[in-house]
């Protein structure tokens, strides 16, 4: 029993790690927000600097590619293993919410998975590791990083000020390209 619980927990956090990578790079947010319920019982700051709020769009861009980047390579992961990304994420959430399609599984799939969810579970550490990196290499400490996530999805003031930038900067960008 506890040998499953420990697989489970291992394969529902590379599940996660590949359902948070999908929901990143498809809803524009950014790596390393903490839950929800810990995020509100925080208080948000919202004095951040100009140059910090640059920094943090420009980290974040490379973020993004790192992100892109992984997603590729997990779904090479699971492919090379013989499964269908939708299969390998039906067979994660049956297992995270341990109901009984988890145990109607087929024992030849449930192998693979946990084959591919080990590999990318593999993955996580240097990903981190990566994107640590990437912030640090702007100028950003990890935690202000964290902080100006974690704005950007309760502040209004920060959201506005971070949109408003990323605006800034597709419009520089397109004159750029028309010159």
């Amino acid at each position: 029993m506890k040998a499953f619980k420990r697989m489970k927990r291992t394969y529902g956090m590379a599940f996660g790690t590949l359902a948070l990578l999908w929901t990143v790079l498809a809803n524009s947010v950014v790596y390393g927000q903490a839950p929800a319920q810990m995020q509100a019982a925080q208080q948000v700051k919202e004095d951040f600097n100009e140059e910090e709020l640059d920094r943090f769009l420009n980290a974040n861009e490379k973020i993004a590619a790192i992100q892109i980047e992984a997603q590729g390579e997990m779904v090479k992961i699971i492919e090379k293993e013989g499964m269908s990304v939708e299969k390998f994420n039906a067979i994660a959430e049956a297992q995270q919410k341990a109901d009984s399609a988890a145990a109607k599984q087929d024992p030849k799939d449930v192998a693979v998975f946990e084959k591919a969810a080990e590999q990318i579970y593999g993955m996580q550490q240097g990903l981190e590791g990566e994107m640590n990196k990437a912030v640090e290499e702007e100028g950003l400490k990890v935690e202000t990083y964290m902080q100006i996530a974690q704005a950007y999805q309760q502040s209004e003031k920060v959201r506005g000020m971070l949109d408003k930038k990323m605006k800034e900067k597709q419009v520089e960008g397109g004159q750029v390209e028309q010159q």
